[in-house]
C-alpha cells in the first residue's frame, strides 16, 4: 500500500483521512441512518393497473378518444421519443398533436399489449400498420408508451419507438 507524507511528517496508509472518525458522547461512531423506505401512493381513484388494462382494451377496440375523454389529466404532458423529442403540455396540444398525427398517417391496423404495472405507472406496448398519407409508404410500427398515473389520471406518457418496418404491398 502506497504511504503518504502528512503534516506531521509521518507515514500514513494513502486514501486514508487525516482526521479521526466523528464520535458520539460516549466516544462511539454514530450509527448509519437507516434507509428510507415508503409506501408509493398514486392519489384517490383508478390505479396504474386500473387504467392500464382499460386503456388497452379500449385501445383494441379503437376507442382511442374515450380514452383521452376518460383518463388524461387535464394538464398532461405527452412526450415523443427520438427523433422528435418534444413535449405536448395540456390536453389541447396533446389532442392538437394527435390530430396532426391522424391527418398525415392512415392506420390500417393497431393493437396494444400490456399494461407492464408498476407502482406509479404502466407501459403498454403497441404495433400499428401505418400508411403516410403524403408519399402512401407503409410501415409497421412498434412503440412503448410508459405512462405516470395520479388521483386515477394519466399525468404523463412517454413513447419510445422501437423498430419501423416497411411493408411491401403486391400490385
Amino acid at each position: 500500500m502506497a504511504k503518504k507524507k502528512s503534516k506531521a511528517g509521518r507515514a500514513r496508509p494513502a486514501g486514508k483521512s487525516k482526521k479521526p472518525a466523528a464520535r458520539g458522547a460516549a466516544g462511539k461512531k454514530p450509527a448509519r441512518k437507516a434507509a428510507t423506505v415508503r409506501a408509493v401512493k398514486t392519489g384517490p381513484g383508478p390505479g396504474p393497473g386500473e387504467i392500464g388494462r382499460a386503456l388497452v382494451e379500449m385501445f383494441n377496440r379503437g376507442q382511442w378518444t374515450e380514452i383521452e375523454d376518460r383518463f388524461w389529466s387535464p394538464g398532461i404532458v405527452s412526450c415523443e421519443g427520438e427523433g422528435v423529442a418534444m413535449e405536448w403540455v395540456g390536453r389541447n396540444a396533446v389532442r392538437q398533436k394527435g390530430e396532426q398525427w391522424y391527418a398525415e398517417n392512415q392506420v390500417h391496423g393497431a393493437s396494444a399489449e400490456g399494461p407492464y404495472v408498476g407502482a406509479s405507472g404502466f407501459a403498454v406496448r403497441f404495433r400499428m400498420d401505418v400508411e403516410n398519407r403524403a408519399n402512401g409508404q407503409r410501415t409497421l410500427m412498434e412503440e412503448v408508451g410508459v405512462y405516470e398515473v395520479k388521483n386515477g389520471k394519466i399525468v404523463r406518457e412517454e413513447f419510445m419507438y422501437g423498430t419501423v418496418t416497411p411493408v411491401t404491398t403486391r400490385t
